[in-house]
């Protein structure tokens, strides 16, 4: 057969089979269908309703108009020096027995809190803990570093530390230096101003005051990081003229010398502390808690 034919015939197989299927009513290349993702839905399903969610009532908090708050007063965490007169032997708490003392603290339940804690407590009435207590270290002395920190570390407990900023620039010995200072922040430690030199701020004018009170905080700031809000007043003085510069540089509060336990905001600029005696027996220093606390 020839080429031709042999097309020929193809061609006319090919026509009757397509005449086939016609006339049967079924497709020509059998029971060919869309792929089942090709073909559309007989019926689109209906869009789901979102649910609403439940709208939270706030529950407003009534800020407390005081909270009854031990504020500890420390100074040196180390022995006396041999010669020691009364004052130096009083403001002196050795290492030993203030370890006794925050191991008393923390088998009677009381927890250390800051500053700020009290602050938030009585502006915004954030929770406190049920025997909440602040220990405060004032001056900046070495053995801040040596002996308070670690204690406080190894009981996980929180302390505040007032410097001044004086006694570090100058390099004195005795007191704390800058990165001392910045480990003791980083670790959780919090650093306020005790002034620049420690000196009387009654009855000076304006520069000395910005002088005493601006420079420490702009200091603690480069050096640490954090803005400090808090101002100790050296050897507890303080008048009115101090209490205005402090605000004016948005102190939030200041702590003196004077004896008490119950803070307000309206006497934020004059909270009460409470002095821990050197040489004082731990039933002493526990009666004294107790006492504060209202226990």
């Amino acid at each position: 057969m020839s080429r031709l034919a042999r097309v020929a015939r193809v061609v006319v197989l090919s026509l009757a089979f397509v005449w086939v299927g016609l006339c049967s009513g079924r497709p020509a290349f059998g029971d060919a269908k869309l792929p089942p993702e090709d073909q559309p839905p007989a019926t689109l399903p209906p869009r789901p309703t979102p649910t609403a969610a439940p709208t939270a009532t706030a529950t407003p908090v009534r800020p407390p108009a005081s909270a009854r708050v031990p504020i500890l007063m420390y100074h040196y965490i180390s022995e006396p020096p041999p010669g020691a007169d009364r004052y130096r032997i009083d403001l002196s708490v050795t290492p030993q027995d203030f370890e006794q003392q925050l191991q008393y603290l923390a088998a009677n339940g009381y927890i250390t809190i800051s500053l700020y804690d009290l602050y938030a407590h009585l502006q915004l009435g954030r929770s406190l803990p049920t025997r909440p207590i602040v220990l405060t270290f004032d001056d900046g002395y070495r053995d801040h570093y040596d002996h308070a920190f670690p204690l406080l570390q190894k009981y996980g407990m929180h302390g505040t530390f007032f410097i001044t900023t004086d006694f570090i620039n100058f390099g004195n010995p005795n007191y704390l230096t800058w990165e001392m200072v910045r480990e003791m922040s980083a670790a959780g430690m919090h650093i306020e101003s005790h002034a620049r030199t420690h000196r009387d701020l009654r009855n000076r004018d304006f520069q000395f005051l910005v002088w005493e009170i601006l420079g420490p905080i702009e200091q603690i700031t480069a050096h640490t990081g954090k803005r400090p809000r808090f101002f100790c007043y050296p050897s507890g003085r303080y008048d009115d003229a101090v209490i205005r510069m402090l605000r004016s540089v948005q102190t939030w509060a200041a702590v003196t010398t004077e004896h008490g336990s119950v803070h307000t905001l309206a006497n934020a600029m004059t909270w009460q502390r409470i002095r821990v005696h050197g040489r004082a027996s731990l039933e002493r220093f526990a009666a004294t808690v107790r006492s504060a606390s209202g226990d």
